[in-house]
């Protein structure tokens, strides 16, 4: 029999972003803060991921690009401590997600969710987390990943709809360990998905969405 033939996971990986992409129907705007002269290297890279997204939006995506050092206010506004550092901005100018992380592989589905959500698709969790929004204090959740776990989407796709519902009280940041070895050893990650709500006791692993909701509103249940 003739040897399959494997198509590279690259092209696997841009054809997920071109026909995700085909899907957004209106106009987003990222923010990213970049150090081109820092790490060109790490800036390259990551840049050109993001240009992939951009050049199959068919113009809706756009990036407010800022080098670190040009616009020191919203860098204290925004607390950018590291770069490259990918911002989801509400119209109101509060954040909503931060990607420490750059969306490739196994993040391209949920990074793709949430462009198209900011865009204005469905939210899922809208409904339950407007209805439980008084019962949840303001949130700040920690994800820390790998760009080949096969549970980190999941939890991504969890935690990044649950801030667009939020509306700014629950922020997201999606760490890559890989990317930032030090907060990875700041939190003694053992493995991954590692969730941290608030400096709390880390959630280890994959969890649903009643889980996730009982532990941002304080009701734990063993």
């Amino acid at each position: 029999m003739p040897e399959e033939r494997k198509i590279p996971a690259s092209y696997m990986f841009t054809k997920m972003i071109r026909e995700g992409m085909k899907k957004l129907s209106a106009p987003v705007r990222l923010t990213i803060f970049t150090d081109k002269n820092g790490n060109s290297q790490k800036y390259e890279y990551t840049m050109s991921i993001l240009d992939d997204y951009k050049e199959h939006s068919t113009g809706m995506l756009k990036f407010n690009e800022f080098q670190i050092g040009t616009n020191p206010n919203l860098e204290k506004k925004y607390n950018i401590e590291r770069v490259p550092t990918i911002l989801f901005i509400d119209n109101d100018g509060h954040e909503l997600i931060r990607y420490l992380a750059a969306p490739q592989g196994s993040e391209i589905q949920p990074f793709i969710q949430s462009l198209l959500i900011f865009a204005g698709a469905f939210n899922y969790y809208e409904s339950v987390i407007q209805k439980n929004l008084d019962r949840i204090d303001p949130s700040i959740i920690k994800l820390i990943i790998t760009n080949s776990c096969a549970y980190c989407p999941q939890m991504v796709s969890i935690a990044s709809q649950f801030a667009f519902a939020a509306k700014g009280k629950i922020k997201v940041n999606i760490i890559d360990i890989m990317e930032n070895p030090d907060i990875g050893n700041q939190y003694d990650t053992s493995s991954v998905p590692y969730t941290i709500i608030n400096e709390k006791e880390p959630l280890v692993g994959c969890y649903g969405p009643n889980e996730f909701l009982e532990e941002l509103m304080g009701e734990k249940t063993m």
